[in-house]
């Protein structure tokens, strides 16, 4: 699973590529070089190194996207491909599937395998886009089975791109989440332990037995 500059994976998303061989436990050698780029290379094709099958394939999520919560991405018999400026929306899934800048995958729906879905492109709230399905640029898809509605005015494409870049936004403002939520417990116990630890190294004069002299200072008994 690669994540591009910018992109946020939300609570509670599953994000399974769990058949790709490029994995570092299913290196087909000790010196091997894992890639590092979250972008796709169009040449590379996963196959087993056991059976010579193709298998499963990586998860590319591109620059500025947002995979929102509850969603499922997988790629069990292809590669996932999400490009750059995608927002997906809470609780959708995507099978082996490739999504092209700009679109907006709506709420619930699902994209089945082998489908591609063009630059700028709407798939509707609870929407299930067939197998093997190519959806043109610029295009409303809705329905179960999804079909083509109507074309995105020019005004409806360029909202597309506000709103990947408003969600960008909104993920910059959790980058202190960990402090949140679940760890408030722990961050308050790290912090009574680093007072506690504080206390104790403190030294403290034990007060000596005696008489003062003429400036008040206490002189101890020999």
């Amino acid at each position: 699973v690669r994540v591009g500059p910018g992109a946020s994976i939300w609570y509670k998303a599953v994000l399974r590529a769990d058949q790709c061989e490029n994995g570092s436990s299913f290196s087909n050698s000790d010196t091997a070089e894992l890639e590092t780029s979250y972008e796709l290379d169009p040449d590379r094709v996963e196959t087993s190194r056991f059976t010579n099958r193709f298998i499963g394939g990586a998860i590319y999520i591109g620059e500025n996207s947002n995979v929102q919560d509850g969603c499922v991405v997988t790629s069990r018999v292809n590669h996932t491909t999400i490009g750059k400026g995608v927002t997906i929306g809470h609780m959708a899934q995507i099978h082996s599937a490739t999504v092209e800048d700009h679109c907006l995958i709506g709420m619930g729906s699902i994209i089945n395998e082998n489908v591609v879905v063009g630059t700028e492109s709407l798939i509707a709230a609870g929407a299930i886009v067939p197998p093997n399905t190519t959806i043109p640029s610029g295009e409303l898809w809705v329905g179960q089975p999804a079909r083509k509605l109507r074309n995105l005015s020019a005004e409806e494409r360029q909202k597309l791109h506000y709103q990947a870049s408003e969600y960008v936004k909104v993920a910059s403002g959790q980058s202190g989440v960990m402090d949140l939520g679940g760890n408030l417990l722990l961050a308050s116990l790290r912090k009574d332990l680093a007072l506690e630890s504080e206390t104790q190294t403190e030294t403290f004069e034990p007060e000596m037995e005696g008489t003062e002299d003429e400036k008040g200072t206490k002189i101890g008994n020999q």
